[in-house]
């Protein structure tokens, strides 16, 4: 057993948390039954399980393919995955499976298993065409000609009610859930957003919101008076879309929770939107999930961050492989092995052993093994500014250089200004480019010695350590040698040399 901590407490609540479910089960809720014959083709050279499900509600049966994600065969036998829903699954299904993995294998979204609903053929009453339209317009709505009491509200039920449990049964899936829709599915995508607590995210592509004199728009404008879970909506257009006025009117109505996007896409076209659509859809919906979206901060608040994010979505996720590897790489970094452990455990949890598993696990035994640190990136981060007083001998400009020689030509390319800003001490370093332009780093830290001043800042690449300039100060002359702090490198980098004069004060 490992020591309990603020990261196995994220843990608890990232991987352990309650599903609450979406909607009530119909009574003997239907079965996914495998379909035989040939694998069907998904992208990036795999392909999709096929499913057959018995509708009660429908009275049909629809067929459904399933893509799972690149993990799903490696992770812990109680990981549960997101689940992304789609209608035209026949047409979409190609491009939003490739789309979502190349986004979740860079960290940017959520890996989930994928659901593609595929339409049915034709009835003795309706065409294969007429048969689509019918499933996908809420009643209320006219699409090409159709009456005003299609049948959308019962397909969502079908989803919600039986598709939804069948697929939890058959899979580790659960909340939270994104839905897909293109054209008339995209109608009845922002249909689910309007009127369902289902679906956390709703990527609509190319729906004609115009439809109905703004139908669909005021039922999404009446859900951002009604509370209840954040809305999560992305409107991808090449020949349909929002009225401008509409749309500018949902943000302005929509509460600070909901995540809202729209973007029309004048190089693609009605029967090409789905990949570039999805792709820029699910990247904004889920922008505050992406490993690129996390705080520039010390390690220890990284996996804290996810639990914010896991709140906001409705539902545990876990955060990216990429994000858990640097993490654990910081924290033995900083010599936090107990931490290490930690997201390790969580990584092996989501994602599987990794091939440097046992290495990684000796690593973190050695480094739990030694006396905690005496200095952490979050002490020397927390470390107070001097006041003015303290710090009148260093105010001013001073220009020199940083090197990796001890004894490399002096160019004046740098420039250190520390000032005053509202009765606090401002510290900057200051790289000039060969075009004249500036790069302004401001400093994290800055404390007076007794033999001149050292300063810092938090490193924006890995290693995720304070960058220390200790300085003498000997005449007009600030010179010095600069080193992590904060954590321990194995073996130690070579130091970086400076040199600065005093300019003005």
């Amino acid at each position: 057993m490992t020591r309990r901590n603020t990261l196995t407490v994220a843990l608890s609540l990232l991987v352990a948390g309650t599903i609450r479910a979406q909607s009530a089960p119909v009574q003997s809720p239907p079965a996914l039954v495998p379909q035989t014959g040939r694998p069907v083709d998904s992208s990036r050279g795999g392909s999709a399980q096929s499913f057959e499900i018995a509708s009660a509600i429908l009275k049909e049966r629809r067929k459904v393919l399933v893509v799972l994600p690149a993990s799903y065969a490696r992770s812990a036998s109680d990981r549960r995955y997101p689940v992304t829903v789609m209608v035209d699954g026949e047409l979409l299904l190609a491009p939003v499976a490739a789309v979502s993995d190349e986004l979740s294998r860079n960290g940017q979204i959520p890996e989930s298993v994928i659901i593609a609903i595929e339409n049915t053929g034709a009835t003795d009453r309706l065409s294969a065409d007429d048969k689509r339209v019918y499933d996908l317009t809420p009643p209320g709505l006219s699409v090409s000609g159709s009456g005003l009491n299609e049948g959308g509200d019962r397909f969502l039920d079908f989803i919600e009610q039986e598709l939804l449990p069948a697929v939890d049964r058959r899979f580790r899936t659960a909340p939270p859930r994104t839905f897909v829709g293109l054209s008339s599915g995209a109608i009845l995508a922002t249909y689910a957003a309007a009127t369902r607590s289902t679906y956390c995210a709703v990527v609509s592509l190319d729906a004609p919101i115009g439809l109905g004199s703004g139908w669909l728009a005021q039922k999404l404008m009446v859900r951002t008076a009604s509370g209840g879970t954040p809305v999560r909506y992305a409107s991808l257009e090449a020949k349909f879309g929002w009225p401008e006025a509409a749309w500018k009117g949902l943000v302005a109505a929509a509460p600070a929770s909901w995540r809202l996007y729209r973007e029309h896409l004048p190089l693609e076209g009605h029967e090409t939107v789905s990949m570039l659509g999805a792709y820029l859809g699910l990247l904004q919906l889920f922008g505050d999930y992406s490993r690129l979206a996390i705080p520039q901060s010390p390690a220890t608040s990284i996996l804290p961050y996810y639990t914010t994010v896991s709140a906001s979505l409705g539902a545990p996720v876990l955060p990216p492989l990429r994000v858990l590897q640097d993490v654990i790489e910081d924290l033995l970094g900083e010599g936090r092995g107990g931490a290490a452990r930690s997201a390790y455990e969580m990584l092996v949890f989501g994602y599987g052993q990794p091939a440097n598993g046992a290495a990684l696990a000796s690593r973190i035994t050695d480094v739990e093994r030694r006396p905690p640190p005496a200095e952490s990136v979050e002490s020397l981060l927390a470390t107070p500014f001097p006041s003015p007083d303290e710090a009148g001998a260093f105010i001013g400009e001073w220009v020199g250089d940083v090197s990796m020689m001890p004894d490399a030509p002096h160019t004046g390319g740098t420039t250190l200004r520390i000032r005053v800003v509202d009765g606090h001490v401002v510290g900057e370093t200051v790289l000039r480019g060969e075009a004249g332009g500036e790069q302004v780093m401001r400093w994290d830290y800055l404390k007076i010695t007794t033999e001149g001043m050292t300063w810092g800042r938090l490193n924006d690449m890995r290693p995720r350590g304070v960058m220390l300039f200790a300085g003498k100060l000997t005449g007009d002359v600030l010179s010095g040698q600069a080193q992590f702090g904060g954590i321990v490198l194995e073996p130690p980098p070579p130091p970086l040399y400076f040199s600065f004069k005093r300019s003005s004060k």
